[in-house]
Order: C-alpha cells, then structure tokens, then sequence
C-alpha cells in the first residue's frame, strides 16, 4: 500500500510529549496545535474552492430534487436557468455556502482527523480504514450543527428563483432575516435530524472511501484528485436518498413539514424508488470534480503551512 496524503493521522510520528516539538537530523514532530492549524486550513481552503467550482451542479440538482426544474434532464435544466435568469442564476445564494462551506471544512477536516487519531485510524488494514469510517461518522453532528441552515437557505433560495414572482432578491443575509421573522428562529434548522444523518452517512463513507482509495492508488500527483472524486462519489451515491428527502423537508417551508420516514414514503409514492435518486447525474458529476478539487486543495494548504513551518 502506498503511503497515505497528509490526511493520514500516522503521517509522522507522534511526540514524545504534547507540549513541545523535538527536532534531530532526521525528523520534526509536530504538535498537536500544529496538526489543527494545518487541517484546519486545509480544511478552509478546500470550503471555498469546492463551493466555487460545484455551486451551479448543486443549483441543478437541487431543482431537479424538489421538482423545481421545470422538466427534462440536467443540461436540458441547466440550459433553461442561464436561458431563463442568466449566468448569474447558477450562483444565486453562494454566499451562505460560501461562507458556511469554509467553516464547514475547517470543522470537518479537523473534527475528522481528530477523532481519527483518537480511535487509531489507519489505512494500511481493515480494521483501521473501519475506524476511520466511525471517525467520519462521530464527525457528522458537528457538520450537521453548520450545514443544516445553509442548505436551508440555499434550498429556499434555489426554488424561489424558480418562482414567477421571487421573494428573495436581496441576497442571502436577507433572506435569512425573512425566513427568521417569518417562520421564527427555528425555522432556519427545519430538516436537521434528517441531515445529521446524511451527514454522518456521507463523512463516514467520504473519509473511509478516501483513506482506502489512497491506500491502493500509487503515490502519484493525480492520486490525490482521483481518491477524492471517488471518496465524494460513493459519498453522495451512499447518502443521496437522504440528501433527496432532507431537500424536500427545506423546501416545505411554511407548508406540511413532515419527519423522514414520512417524508420518504411521500416521495416513494409520488415518484417511486427514482425520485429518491432525481438529480443524482449532476450531484456524481459535482461529487467527482469538487472532492477532487477540495481533496487537493486541502492537501496543498497543509503543505503551505508546513513550509511555513506552521
């Protein structure tokens, strides 16, 4: 197996105490401090590049989920929200993501390799890529406490710009204040039990997905991009009837918000086992190119902070 990216929590040996670096003609041992600092901006770097690159994919698909879409297939979507409301229209309500996804990240990839070290994850056994799954998994929460407003905005403001008359045209921040002082301050985490568990669903997949593939691709440059864009794939494949049903909870916003189970038998019945799967082409395509994206670019911002010396 090759050696695993700086992901990995065995990269380097551990020190001989918490509190201090020691150093000799062969190595340096970083500090827990310095482990943090390096993912967590890893982890910021890898929030806003993803969110740039996979915004109009996730637009798409987020109509194509709550049946927003107007009909057709994803291109035959795509080309009817530039046609209909221009370039603009894919990006419309980045700005939470954005920002949240930054935060989300740094949470993630930190909270992550966190509990990683602390269950003795590795990616050179069974076992170890296992414990790196429950690491991904007990790191779902934490994501779940950032990411469920964000979708809820974003959600909100996707399928309002499909609307005849938009209520949203003043941006994210406004938004978030209508939604609050229409429904009340709660409204903004209508739909978190259900994406608590995709999120832990999708990070125990994505992570334990990762640490494998790195484990069995060779120690190439594009090793990196490739385990990522798989690791996001079979994320999104393992968690994306979730993902659909959490979508169609935010978006009955002041209408009949049901639970999960209700709320899947509704779209079972509805649309059948498919609609559990509607807009899954765009979401496997954004998986691929965005977690190949932020897998590098998590990678390349713990190498800055390790040539910092950082």
């Amino acid at each position: 197996m090759s050696r695993s990216a700086s992901t990995k929590g065995n990269d380097t040996p551990p020190p001989p105490h918490n509190d201090m670096r020691r150093s000799d003609s062969n190595a340096v041992y970083p500090t827990p401090r310095d482990s943090y600092k390096r993912e967590a901006f890893g982890g910021f770097t890898a929030g806003v590049v993803g969110t740039v690159i996979g915004y109009p994919l996730d637009t798409i698909k987020t109509r194509m989920q709550t049946g927003n879409a107007g009909g057709g297939g994803m291109w035959t979507v795509a080309r009817r929200i530039v046609s209909q409301e221009g370039v603009p229209g894919l990006y419309k309500g980045i700005g939470p993501p954005l920002l949240s996804l930054s935060i989300l990240n740094t949470l993630n990839f930190t909270s992550y390799n966190h509990f990683k070290r602390a269950f003795g994850g590795t990616n050179d056994s069974f076992v170890g890529i296992l414990r790196c799954v429950v690491a991904g998994v007990v790191a779902g929460p934490i994501a779940a406490a950032v990411s469920t407003p964000e979708h809820l905005i974003k959600t909100q403001m996707q399928i309002d710009n499909a609307s005849p008359s938009p209520k949203y045209t003043k941006g994210s921040i406004n938004a978030l204040r209508s939604i609050s002082s229409t429904h009340g301050p709660r409204a903004v985490y209508l739909g978190h039990w259900a994406n608590t568990v995709r999120e832990s669903c999708f990070l125990g997949i994505y992570f334990g997905c990762y640490e494998l593939f790195r484990s069995c691709l060779p120690d190439w440059k594009v090793s990196v991009p490739v385990a990522g864009g798989l690791a996001g794939a079979a994320g999104w494949v393992g968690s994306y009837p979730l993902d659909c049903i959490k979508a169609n909870i935010q978006g009955s916003l002041g209408g009949d918000s049901r639970g999960i189970i209700l709320t899947g038998k509704d779209i079972l019945r509805s649309r059948g086992i498919g609609g559990l799967y509607s807009g899954l082409r765009p979401s496997l395509m954004r998986a691929f190119l965005v977690s190949g994206t932020r897998f590098s670019a998590y990678e390349a911002g713990v190498a800055i902070m390790k040539d910092a010396g950082m």
